[in-house]
């Protein structure tokens, strides 16, 4: 019973410091990145997120399993926080 309420109190305090980690985040980032720059950054995330797939299902190092893992999971995050961050509305001049 113990650890259950050590593990759970650990969880809820390691998900309560991401929580506030997307929220400042968000507040710094938001509507300062002009959208060519948030594309890129999303693109560049994605590709994270596609090489930790292919290393962790390639069936000849076990390395690259290890590696694959850890690139998939910091992928996975870093896209969590960046889905929180809005691009910077572009602005059209309209000329007459």
């Amino acid at each position: 019973m113990a650890q259950a309420t050590i593990f759970m109190i650990g969880f809820i305090v390691i998900l309560g410091l991401f929580i506030y980690f997307i929220r400042r985040v968000s507040q710094r980032y938001s509507d300062r990145i002009d959208a060519a720059s948030f594309a890129r950054i999303e693109r560049v995330i994605i590709g994270g997120i596609v090489l930790g797939v292919v290393g962790m299902f390639q069936p000849w190092l076990f390395a690259g399993y290890k590696l694959g893992f850890q690139l998939l999971l910091l992928s996975t995050l870093a896209f969590i926080v960046w889905s929180h961050v809005t691009p910077a509305p572009t602005v059209y001049r309209v000329e007459e």
